[in-house]
Parts: structure tokens; sequence; C-alpha cells
């Protein structure tokens, strides 16, 4: 936990090494609601096979809105396939044809592709035509095993904190450290079963400082540096997801494809990506994000985060917020 840490000003006069990090800030999350977070998945091919692609009629095409922060579109209907562009929520589309939960779209700009249709509302609905986004998702289980885009990366997982620094405490009496650990371990675990080269900060309850944590991304040529925390605030309304970025360039177009799919897989609510100078995040020449994963002091964020399903579901995102990312890169 970053931003909103008042508890622990003790800790920095402990420590000179915290002493470079950046006063706390206040975050008052923007409430932003998604209209439909769910698991994105493709179906497998045998499954795909069975369900037809369905053409519309040019007189009767879907006009839709975006309704997702931002969707991603693919060069073929497939998690898989290459990511040919992005659209913001709100954006209008026009779709041209369905096929498998996907639909191919035109934007208003021109830009051609498929999307994931559950995040889309159409806009005027008529009697003949079927409702987007109204159908959940297929489970992640039926994702195709489509390694390649992390084969051979390097990515370097930052669990927060650690030792002698607790970071924040849950409201029912986690220490911040214990919930960033077991995080990290489990995106681990899924990141290596793709084929990526996975380095932990630290693997154990020890204290690394701000500098060690930056080095391991730096020395390592991390293709991804991600760090993981969890949030406090002394308004208890507060809730939900932030994901960080020092330089724009390098650093907001993993935090944003991180952030997005993060919050597809967990539900949680989401506040965007935002600068701050924070030290392992300044100090880093790789591309490099902190996301700050629900807030311990909101009872219904910390009954999720501490739940035995939530770490899973963070590794699903960062996951795929990779491949995204990887696949925007090509």
């Amino acid at each position: 936990m970053i931003t909103t840490r008042l508890k622990n000003l003790s800790l920095i006069k402990i420590l000179p090494i915290l002493s470079v990090m950046v006063l706390p800030l206040l975050v008052i999350p923007s409430q932003i609601h998604q209209t439909a977070y769910a698991e994105t998945s493709d179906l497998n091919a045998r499954e795909a096979a069975d369900i037809s692609s369905k053409i519309i009629d040019p007189a009767e095409n879907i006009e839709a809105t975006v309704a997702a922060i931002v969707l991603n579109i693919r060069e073929k209907p497939s998690l898989s396939s290459h990511v040919v562009g992005k659209l913001k929520m709100g954006t209008k589309i026009t779709v041209h044809k369905e096929q498998a939960g996907w639909a191919k779209i035109v934007s208003s700009s021109g830009v051609q592709g498929w999307v994931y249709e559950y995040y889309l509302t159409k806009d005027a609905p008529s009697d003949n035509q079927t409702q987007l986004g109204t159908a959940i998702p297929p489970s992640a289980e039926l994702m195709p095993n489509s390694q390649e885009p992390l084969l051979g990366k390097t990515i370097v997982l930052d669990p927060g904190h650690g030792g002698i620094d607790n970071g924040t405490t849950s409201i029912v009496g986690t220490p911040e450290k214990t919930l960033t650990l077991s995080t990290a371990k489990v995106v681990e675990q899924k990141l290596k079963n793709s084929g990526a080269n996975v380095i932990l900060t630290r693997t154990n309850d020890m204290y690394i400082s701000l500098q060690q944590r930056a080095d391991s991304s730096n020395q390592n040529h991390a293709d991804a540096f991600i760090s993981f925390h969890y949030n406090w605030s002394n308004d208890a309304s507060a809730n939900g997801l932030t994901d960080f970025y020092y330089q724009n360039s390098k650093d907001n177009p993993l935090a944003l494809d991180i952030l997005n799919e993060v919050a597809k897989t967990t539900r949680l609510n989401i506040d965007g990506t935002r600068f701050d100078d924070l030290y392992v995040l300044r100090n880093n020449s790789r591309p490099s994000t902190l996301i700050e994963l629900g807030f311990l002091s909101n009872t219904q964020d910390d009954s999720v985060v501490e739940s035995s399903a939530y770490a899973d579901n963070v590794a699903q995102g960062v996951y795929l917020g990779l491949l995204d990312y990887f696949s925007i890169k090509k």
C-alpha cells in the first residue's frame, strides 16, 4: 500500500532507506463502475466449430457502445490473436458479424476487427436483433493454451513490503506484506506455466530495499516489472483497484493492460491508471507498474481480497494483461 499509508509514518523514521518514498497521496476513487466485469476467455476450437457465425444483414447492422475501460480489437475472434487496436469506454461501433461470443466491428474512425461482445451494449434494441452483452462469458478454463506471447519473456514480480516493513494491515488483522507475497507466488506459477522467465524480488518474509527491487528489474533486463500492493484509506468507503506508472510512454501501456484485465477477472471497481513519483518506478529503466489490489480498509474489498480465489483471479488478470501488452507490441 503506497498511497494512503498514514499508519506507517513511524517506519520511515526507523528505516532511512524508506525516506526516498513520496509522501502519501489521498486516493479518492472515482467509483467508475463497469457495466460488465467477467473473466475474458475464448471457446476452444472444437466448441467454436459447433457454433455457427451470424452475418448481420447491412440493413440490420447493430449499433453498439463500448462498455469497458479499454476494449481490445483483435485480428481474429480469439484471445491469442494479434491486437490491432483499442477502444475506449463510450466509443460507438457497428457490429457486422457475430461468432462464438465475438463481434466483428467497425469503429467510427474506421478501425476493423473482432471484440468480445460481452463488453458491448447495444444502443437501440429492436425486435429482430439479439441483445449484446447479456450472456456470461465462457469459463477461463476453456481458453486456448497459446503461450507464445509470454514464451521467454522475463517478468519481475515485486511483492511489496516484507520483514520489519509490514505495510498496512487489513480490518481483520492481516499484514499487507503477507497478502502481497502470497499473491505474487500464485501469479509466478501462472506465468511460469505460460513459458515466462519469472523473478520474484523476495520469496519469503524478508526486508528488501526499494533500490534492490528496482535493481532486480534493471539487472535482469525485465520485459515487465509489476509491484503488488494493497491499499488503505481513512475513508472506509474507498474501494477498488489503482495502477501507477512513472513514465507515460514506457510504463502506462503496461499499467493500462494489467489494470484492465485484473479488473475483469476480480470484478473489483477500477480507479484507472495514474502518474506517481514512486521509487521502484522512477529508478526502473524497464517497463514497470505498481498495482494496488484493493482497499484493506473497506469491508467489501477486504472480504474479496482475502478469499481463497482472489489470488487466482489476480493471476489470470495479470496473465491476460501481459498477453495484451506483448501482442500490441509486436
